[in-house]
C-alpha cells in the first residue's frame, strides 16, 4: 500500500475513534518515511492517548531528533512523565517547552499543575497567572488559584480571585460552587446553604458532588440544624462509598488488626533490641492516634518551636514497612529473627527518605505525624528502640463523629468512616490493638488529651515540651500565626490550623445523641478507659 493511502486510512480511523487501527497504518507509513517528524509526533500522540506510554515516549524522543524545537513533543513528554510520577523528567521537558514557546497556554498551565503537586506555591501561582495572561478566558487556572489560596488560608487573595472569577465568567454552576466555598470560609453559613441547596452538580463528578454535600452539612451544623446536617453528611459519604464499590477494600485494615489481635503477644516481648547504639542517628518521635483526635492541632503547635520539625502525614513509615515486609513476608513474629545489619539498612532507608522531605539540622527534634502509624508499634519499636511516642486522645464520641463528618481522601482505612457504626467499630478495634501493644511493650510514651490542650494550654504543652527535652518557648502560644505562613496544608483540617484555640468542637457529638444510640455500647467502655 502506498504512503498517501496509508495516511488517508489512518486519518479516517482517527475520525471514527479507531485509534489502534490508526496506529497500525502509521507504523506501516513510517517504514516508508522513517525520518518523518510528523509521523513520529502523530504516533507519539496516538500511543499517549492509548496509554501506551513506553511507545509514546519512544516516538516523541525520535521526533525531537528530527526537530529539536518541537514544543509539542517536549510538552507531551512532560505530561507523560508527570503521569508516570517521574517528576524530574517531567519538569525537564516542561521547562524546555516553555523556553521554546513562552506564550503557550497549555505549557504554562501544566507547569502550574506540576508545582502545585509538589506544594511549591510561589511557582504554581506564577505559572497559573502567566497562563491567565496568555488566555484570560480559560477557567481552570482561576479555579486552581482558588484552591491554592483556599488551602494555604490566604484569605486576601482568595477574596480577590473569587471577585475576578465572578466578573469574568458570571455565576455559572462551576463559579457558584467556588462562591459557596468562599462564603463558607467567611462563616456566612446561611449564604452557603442558599447557594449549595439549589446548586446542581454533575453526579459523575464524585469529588465535587460529595464536597458540596459535605460543606452543606457543615453549614447546617453551624446554624444548629443537626437533623439536616446529619442527612447531608450521610449523603456526602454515600456518594463516595458508591463510587468506590469496585476499588475499595475497607476490610483490609480490619483483617490486619484482627490478625494481630489473635497473636500471642508474649512472643513479641523479645522484639526489643539491646540498649547499645545501632548507629549515631537519633530516633524519631512518632505522633500517633486515631484520626481526628487532635494530631493536626499538635502538629501546628509543635512546628512553631524553632527546635522542632514536623513531617506532616507523609508515607515514610508505610514505605519502611513495605521494605521490611520483603524480608519478613509481613509475619510479625519474624521480627525476632531480623539481624542488626538489616535494621541498620532499614534505619538508613527511613532517614534518607526523611532527608528528601525536610533538611537535617543538628539538635533538631523530628516528629513524624501520621495518626495510623499506631498500627505499626512493634515494627517501629524494633527499628527505632529509642523512639518516643505521642498519643493524641480525644473524647471517643467526638472522634467518631468527626471522622464521619470529614471528607477524607478515600483509602482502605478511611473507607471505614462512611457511617457511625463502621467508624465506631473501627475505633474499637484500633484501640484494642493499642491497648495490647501497651501491655506488651515498654514505650517511651506521652499521652495528650485534645480537651486538655484546649482548656489548659500552658500546663499541658509544658509537660509535652519537657517530654521532648527542648526548652519552652512562648512562641507556642501564637501557633496560629505561624500556621498562616505554612503554605498548602494537606490535612483535612487545613481551614482550622490558623485559628486560635476554640471549644465548640468539644462535646459536639451531643448534638447527634439520637444517631449515637446504636454505637453507645461500643464507645462507652472507651469513654471510661480514657476517663471521659
Amino acid at each position: 500500500m502506498d504512503f498517501n493511502n496509508l495516511i488517508k486510512l489512518s486519518d479516517n480511523a482517527i475520525k471514527n475513534n479507531k485509534f489502534i487501527q490508526a496506529v497500525k497504518f502509521l507504523e506501516d507509513a513510517i517504514k516508508i518515511k522513517p525520518n518523518s517528524y510528523d509521523l513520529h509526533l502523530k504516533l507519539g500522540l496516538l500511543n499517549q492517548h492509548l496509554s501506551n506510554y513506553e511507545k509514546s515516549i519512544h516516538y516523541f524522543e525520535k521526533s525531537i531528533t528530527f526537530d529539536p524545537r518541537s514544543v509539542s513533543a517536549h510538552f507531551n513528554l512532560g505530561l507523560i512523565y508527570f503521569k508516570l510520577n517521574n517528576k524530574n523528567l517531567s519538569l525537564k521537558y516542561y521547562l524546555k517547552a516553555i523556553d521554546l514557546d513562552p506564550k503557550n497556554f497549555l505549557v504554562s498551565y501544566n507547569l502550574g499543575n506540576y508545582y502545585f503537586s509538589i506544594d511549591d506555591i510561589d511557582n504554581s501561582e506564577k505559572y497559573y497567572l502567566k497562563s491567565i495572561e496568555i488566555d484570560h478566558k480559560q477557567f481552570y487556572p482561576y479555579n486552581n488559584l482558588f484552591q491554592i489560596y483556599d488551602r494555604s488560608n490566604n484569605f486576601i487573595k482568595l477574596k480577590e480571585i473569587i471577585k475576578k472569577i465572578i466578573y469574568i465568567f458570571g455565576r455559572t454552576p462551576s463559579v457558584k460552587f467556588l462562591e459557596g466555598i468562599f462564603e463558607f470560609r467567611k462563616k456566612n453559613y446561611s449564604k452557603t446553604i442558599e447557594i449549595f441547596r439549589n446548586l446542581e452538580v454533575d453526579n459523575k463528578d464524585v469529588q465535587r458532588s460529595s464536597l458540596k454535600e459535605n460543606i452543606l452539612a457543615k453549614s447546617y451544623d453551624f446554624v444548629g440544624s443537626y437533623t439536616q446536617a446529619f442527612k447531608h453528611f450521610s449523603k456526602s459519604n454515600l456518594i463516595v462509598e458508591q463510587s468506590l464499590k469496585l476499588n475499595s477494600n475497607k476490610n483490609k485494615y480490619i483483617e490486619f488488626i484482627n490478625q494481630r489481635l489473635s497473636l500471642n503477644f508474649e512472643d513479641l516481648i523479645n522484639l526489643e533490641l539491646e540498649s547499645e547504639e545501632i548507629d549515631d542517628l537519633k530516633d524519631p518521635v512518632f505522633l500517633i492516634g486515631f484520626p481526628r483526635s487532635g494530631t493536626t492541632l499538635l502538629d501546628t503547635i509543635l512546628r512553631t518551636h524553632k527546635s522542632i520539625k514536623v513531617i506532616e502525614e507523609k508515607s515514610l513509615v508505610d514505605e519502611l514497612i513495605n521494605h521490611l515486609n520483603k524480608n519478613t513476608g509481613g509475619e510479625l513474629l519474624k521480627l525476632n529473627t531480623i539481624e542488626k545489619n538489616f535494621i541498620r539498612k532499614l534505619r538508613n532507608f527511613y532517614f534518607e527518605r526523611r532527608k528528601a522531605l525536610v533538611s537535617y539540622e543538628k539538635n533538631t527534634i523530628f516528629i513524624d505525624k501520621m495518626p495510623l502509624n499506631i498500627f505499626y508499634i512493634p515494627e517501629l519499636k524494633k527499628i527505632f528502640p529509642k523512639s518516643k511516642f505521642i498519643l493524641a486522645i480525644r473524647n471517643p464520641c467526638d472522634v467518631v463523629l468527626s471522622c464521619f463528618m470529614q471528607p477524607f481522601l478515600p483509602n482502605d482505612a478511611m473507607n471505614n468512616f462512611f457511617n457511625l457504626e463502621d467508624t465506631a467499630e473501627f475505633y474499637d478495634l484500633v484501640m484494642k490493638l493499642w491497648k495490647k501493644y501497651c501491655a506488651t511493650f515498654n514505650l517511651n510514651l506521652h499521652i495528650l488529651k485534645y480537651e486538655e490542650v484546649v482548656n489548659n494550654f500552658d500546663y499541658t504543652l509544658k509537660s509535652l515540651i519537657k517530654f521532648l527535652e527542648v526548652e519552652w518557648s512562648d512562641d507556642l502560644k501564637n501557633f496560629y500565626l505561624t500556621a498562616s505562613k505554612r503554605g498548602i496544608i494537606q490535612t483535612p483540617s487545613y481551614n482550622q490550623v490558623n485559628m486560635p484555640l476554640y471549644t465548640n468542637s468539644i462535646g459536639r457529638w451531643k448534638n447527634y445523641s439520637k444517631q449515637f444510640s446504636n454505637v453507645d455500647p461500643i464507645l462507652s467502655k472507651w469513654m471510661k478507659t480514657f476517663e471521659y
